[in-house]
């Protein structure tokens, strides 16, 4: 920038779109996939990148353009993809705020491949702040797809879209204990039922953390984890404050059925002693415990804590990305990521971990 700072401070979503039709319904010769990307952008600017396999090149379309306030930057947080039920058009969705939810579909004309909606499908100011530390600082945290239908976590609430040629947003769930947050839900997640259809789950987080399950359908909810209880109960410390499934749960294929791995960090209160075989870093406003932690979530929805081992020569400080490798030649292999700097000053503290699916759920290889 003209100041001689860096423009882009971080890539705050990436995600893979894959399109079977054009904007109008018809049919493309073929699959075109592309991978996207945002930024968290200094200057407000909401950019959707778009990679060229062919070319290797990458070109950048503006959604949207706000001012950056000195506790939130404008930043486009999450990506989905979905098939409208009615048209039968294939659909990319930009989480951005403060806007909304924008919604591309494939035009090879267009710029990056994608014809982006002029202005927001959901707008934001539809959506309620009315929660302790979300006022102006609204996140498009998540979405998913469940029942055939797309689902999105913003703030403390989660929207179901109503598909067709006139789409809308309707609320189906708020978040009746949310405590002091300022992210609300994460890691919007479809789980099966019994009954053959899926329940969403969601990780709340702030200072009443919680992993909860939610029936779309009626918007009821049952409290499935409540982390401050059970990392008390595991650590021997309770923690202050905590975020778990930073962008996404991940699913994965063991022995006994599909598992979720759920990535998570912790606030430790200064005044707590730091139990035994622990560790914690000051990161300016707080400390947090320095490990590496994630939660494996089995079908029959038990969860069981584990930390990742692999040693970096400083603390990993929280299991922000988890992630099963794509590569047929790799088998059953699950990579993890992190290091969460907490607004505060870090260098070579990020790190990639690596390991099967076997050593990741906590079982015999």
């Amino acid at each position: 920038m003209t100041n001689g700072r860096w423009r882009d401070l971080a890539v705050g979503a990436l995600a893979e779109a894959t399109f079977s039709t054009d904007g109008s319904g018809r049919p493309l010769p073929q699959p075109v996939s592309l991978l996207l990307a945002s930024t968290w952008d200094l200057t407000g600017a909401a950019q959707v990148f778009s990679r060229d396999d062919a070319t290797k090149t990458w070109s950048a379309v503006t959604l949207a353009y706000d001012r950056p306030a000195p506790d939130f930057l404008p930043q486009i947080r999450s990506f989905a993809t979905h098939r409208d039920r009615v048209t039968g058009i294939d659909l990319v969705f930009a989480g951005e705020m403060p806007r909304g939810i924008f919604v591309g579909a494939f035009d090879s004309t267009a710029p990056g491949r994608i014809r982006w909606s002029p202005a927001p499908e959901l707008d934001a100011s539809a959506v309620s702040t009315a929660f302790p530390d979300l006022a102006g600082r609204l996140r498009v945290s998540s979405f998913a797809e469940a029942n055939g239908r797309l689902y999105v976590a913003v703030g403390q609430q989660i929207y179901e879209r109503t598909d067709g040629s006139q789409p809308r947003w309707r609320l189906v769930y708020t978040n009746r204990w949310p405590g002091r947050s300022e992210t609300g839900l994460r890691g919007l997640t479809a789980v099966p039922l019994a009954s053959g259809s899926e329940a969403l789950l969601a990780a709340v987080e702030g200072t009443a953390p919680r992993l909860v399950r939610i029936s779309p359908s009626d918007g009821s909810e049952v409290t499935e984890l409540d982390l401050n209880d059970y990392l008390a109960s595991v650590w021997k410390m309770r923690p202050s404050y905590v975020i778990a499934a930073y962008n996404d749960m991940t699913r994965v294929h063991g022995p006994n059925g599909d598992s979720l791995l759920i990535g998570l960090m912790a606030f430790i209160p200064r005044s707590a002693p730091v139990a035994t075989g622990h560790g914690v870093v000051n990161v300016g406003y707080g400390q947090v415990e320095s490990g590496a932690w994630y939660l494996v979530r089995s079908p029959d929805a038990r969860y069981v804590l584990h930390e990742v081992k692999a040693a970096f020569g400083h603390p990993l400080v929280a299991t922000r990305s988890i992630v099963a490798s794509p590569f047929s030649s790799e088998g059953s292999t699950v990579y993890m990521a992190g290091y969460d700097a907490n607004k505060s000053a870090a260098h070579n503290t990020a790190w990639i971990a690596r390991a099967s699916v076997f050593a990741a759920l906590g079982l015999s290889p």
